[in-house]
């Protein structure tokens, strides 16, 4: 739903009035917000794309900008310190991505797509926030947070970005943070409307590499997008421009272990086993006791037929975890390269019984 003709026209003709207490960012291409949205699978509200569009955002201040004074040298006065501030999009993707890797607010495991956008803060530095769009037709409510004993409470505050803006620009900025209605509660909201199961959902390798392409455009330097749109390539059968993502991951970052593995695997899928060796051999050089680095230069070694050396890394992950089934599974084929029958049909029995 765009915003209402009545609240687009207060806050532009205020805007373009240069009334005093008014504080807006420019215009904002289209293409900015889409490339967003794509990078990390989220689908903003049309109204909150549109303000974002139009304004960038920005803040209806207290008092006049000339009122605000520095009163100390380290605790100068600003009208971002006593305001509303709606976040501009470079401001919503960093708070965007720092919430993202906590998933604050969110309890569950193997969250594929973080659904929460912060778009405000308050005078008390409490954030509101939206939900993603993505699987459900109405606009998401906007929650407030609040901190307390060390716990966040969250309640819906606005039945959308539009009802909010509204408030806001009737109350000259400082709107009553009041619960909607009679179903305030997040966490209903996100039962109701299958939230976390959206978020769950695992994305198609087509998928990841549109995200991580978009990803790239937000921050050309993110060496760890080359390593997932380079894995996501190998998995779609694309080896060429997968290791020219992955050489370039490593290029960017040369002491990132998890990126030789990678390369490794798709060496050892596609490639030479002897190059392969030498990638999983500088990951486990890098992190000694990373199990699943181990385990690939165990691969590799079983590929080149040097089935000892294989079974010292072997050993070496299931000492650290007995039931590491990546391990179990290569150290059942060297037992079965080295004609050790009953000690392959131990590992085998032990898988079997993991995925029972």
């Amino acid at each position: 739903m765009p915003i209402t003709f009545s609240n687009l026209k207060k806050l532009e003709k205020n805007v373009l009035q240069g009334t005093e207490k008014y504080n807006f960012n420019a215009r904002l291409e289209l293409d900015e917000l889409e490339t967003f949205e794509k990078a990390y699978g989220i689908v903003l509200p049309e109204s909150y794309k549109e303000f974002l569009e139009r304004f960038n955002g920005g803040m209806i201040t207290r008092w006049k900008s000339t009122s605000y004074v520095d009163m100390t040298e380290f605790e100068p006065e600003h009208p971002s310190r006593d305001s509303f501030m709606l976040f501009s999009l470079e401001e919503v993707i960093d708070r965007y991505t720092s919430l993202r890797l906590d998933d604050w607010l969110l309890e569950e495991e193997d969250v594929r797509t973080y659904p929460i956008i912060p778009f405000c803060k308050t005078p008390e530095q409490e954030l509101l926030f939206m939900v993603s769009n993505k699987g459900f037709t109405d606009e998401s409510p906007i929650f407030a947070s609040y901190e307390e004993s060390g716990e966040y409470k969250c309640v819906k505050i606005a039945a959308d970005f539009n009802s909010f803006l509204g408030y806001y620009i009737e109350s000259d900025g400082f709107p009553a943070l009041l619960p909607d209605d009679v179903k305030p509660s997040f966490q209903v909201f996100l039962e109701e409307n299958n939230i976390i199961s959206i978020a769950k959902e695992k994305p198609s390798h087509d998928e990841v590499i549109k995200r991580a392409t978009a990803l790239l455009k937000l921050d050309p330097d993110d060496a760890w997008s080359y390593c997932t749109r380079g894995n996501a390539h190998m998995y779609n059968g694309k080896t060429k421009w997968a290791l020219t993502d992955l050489n370039k991951a490593i290029e960017m970052d040369d002491k990132e272990a998890f990126f030789y593995h990678c390369r490794g695997d798709l060496l050892l899928q596609y490639g030479s086993a002897r190059k392969a060796l030498i990638d999983m051999d500088i990951s486990v050089k890098l992190e000694p006791d990373n199990k699943m680095f181990l385990t690939g230069r165990a691969d590799a070694l079983v590929k080149l037929g040097k089935y000892k050396k294989a079974l010292v890394d072997c050993n070496r992950v299931l000492e650290m975890d007995r039931m590491f089934e990546l391990a179990l599974y290569t150290r059942k084929d060297v037992y079965e390269a080295l004609g050790e029958d009953t000690k392959a049909k131990v590992d085998s029995d032990l898988i079997d019984e993991l995925n029972s």
